[in-house]
């Protein structure tokens, strides 16, 4: 047989809903919570007028309460609903009508765009919208606290304000309040802060490859990706000399630097230097970039000015899916503290024991480790830390001495090199490449 059922609630009319002469009760009311989004805790069905009563029919058939073919059924709000409820109740009873009311959601949404992130969140709706729900259920009741409490807590903490933890708790309440006023005003005049604003990017060209750079001003230095080196063809100018690694929570490993090469923004070609990283941003302007162009950054306009030209940074919807989750990753894996002043005078005293325990086993000169680059992405400075040579005796060995010249340079150019950086292999061929 077939059953018609409106939603007074709604104001939607399903059916015709087909079902069984046979069917109990409680299948019927699963059907129509998934179907009619009736909600058993909040709403009362209704047949011929009267309610019926879920609890105690439940295990009867439709025939046994009289429903035959083409009969009409009605959800209605039950009429005490708010006074029965505790207020984490009330407020997780609305969040589940929300989840069943497409209509009433999407119209909410438009006033609190957060709500579809946190709606599937019962703890989170409730710190987030409880106090908005709160405010309103109590509203216009007179004889409720002034804190929205339970009235038992309201008595025991006005039966004596004056003690020490019910003091406390008083000042936590009042804290609170402001704090709610803060979230409602927010809510109100600047629902925007609670959506996720997108990252500066713009459109370039790198040997004619269409690129889609991230610009962020907490970067001091421009990177490209490995990847990106590949595809435009740079990889053959990648200055291995400048090797390192990005150290941190993690370690990346810094492939070398381009010295020079060709953007294309707009109209306009710009020279570039570039770290290449192994990282999954393609490019990343940095700072070192937007001053040399004396760059500026308009958001009233939404554009980047750079080198006499104006650039307009990509919309929401020309942005890949992904990027700003790598771009989140990324920064977020590479956030890299600066050491402080004792932990670079502790590594200093540790390699100075390690250096006079080889001169001991050894009478060689001794070479320091490669130089590394400390370079944090994101907020971070990025610096190239270049730890100065001990001193150290002035014989150098034959071996040092060969390896240099074998780059095509004299003998004497190598001696001097080696004496300006105190016998450093890789300073001196630094040194001797300027």
């Amino acid at each position: 047989m077939n059953l018609t059922i409106s939603n007074e609630v709604t104001d939607q009319i399903y059916g015709p809903v087909e079902v069984s002469e046979d069917m109990m009760l409680e299948d019927l009311i699963a059907l129509v919570e998934a179907e009619c989004q009736f909600n058993e805790g909040r709403n009362d069905l209704y047949f011929n007028m009267d309610i019926i009563d879920l609890h105690k029919s439940k295990n009867k058939t439709l025939v046994e309460l009289g429903v035959k073919g083409d009969d009409l059924l009605l959800i209605r709000n039950k009429t005490v609903v708010s006074e029965t409820l505790s207020d984490r109740d009330y407020v997780e009873d609305l969040r589940k009508q929300l989840i069943i009311n497409e209509p009433l959601r999407n119209e909410i949404v438009s006033e609190i765009p957060e709500l579809d992130t946190i709606i599937n969140n019962s703890d989170l709706f409730y710190e987030r919208m409880g106090p908005v729900v709160l405010q309103r259920r109590y509203g216009s009741q007179q004889s409720i606290n002034p804190f929205g409490i339970p009235q038992d807590e309201y008595n025991t903490l006005m039966s004596n304000p004056d003690d020490p933890n019910n003091k406390k708790r008083i000042t936590e309440l009042i804290d609170q309040q402001a704090i709610d006023e803060q979230l409602r005003n927010a809510y109100e005049y600047t629902p925007e802060v609670f959506t996720t604003v997108s990252m500066l990017y713009i459109n370039l060209e790198i040997n004619g490859h269409p690129v889609k750079a991230f610009v962020d001003t907490g970067a001091q230095m421009t990177i490209m990706s490995t990847r990106l080196a590949k595809a435009t063809g740079l990889t053959k100018l990648i200055d291995k000399r400048f090797v390192g690694e990005v150290r941190g929570v993690g370690r990346g490993k810094i492939i070398g630097r381009i010295h020079q090469a060709q953007m294309k923004i707009e109209t306009q070609y710009i020279s570039s230097s570039f770290v290449v990283l192994d990282t999954e941003i393609d490019l990343l302007i940095g700072l070192d970039m937007l001053k040399r162009h004396q760059a500026s950054i308009d958001l009233a306009k939404n554009v980047l000015r750079i080198a006499g030209i104006e650039t307009r940074f990509l919309n929401e919807a020309e942005i890949p899916k992904g990027f700003e989750d790598e771009v989140q990753q990324t920064t977020s894996k590479k956030t890299f503290s600066i050491p402080t002043n004792a932990q670079q005078q502790q590594q200093q005293q540790q390699q100075q024991q390690q250096q006079q325990t080889l001169k001991q086993k050894q009478n060689i000169p001794i070479t320091l480790p490669r130089p590394h680059i400390d370079m944090p992405i994101g907020n971070n400075p990025i610096r190239n830390t270049f730890r100065p040579p001990p001193q150290q005796t002035s014989n150098y060995s034959e071996e040092t001495i060969k390896q240099l010249m074998d780059l095509g340079f004299s003998r004497n150019e190598v001696l001097k090199a080696l004496k300006a950086t105190n016998g450093n292999a890789e300073y001196a061929a630094a040194l001797l490449f300027q």
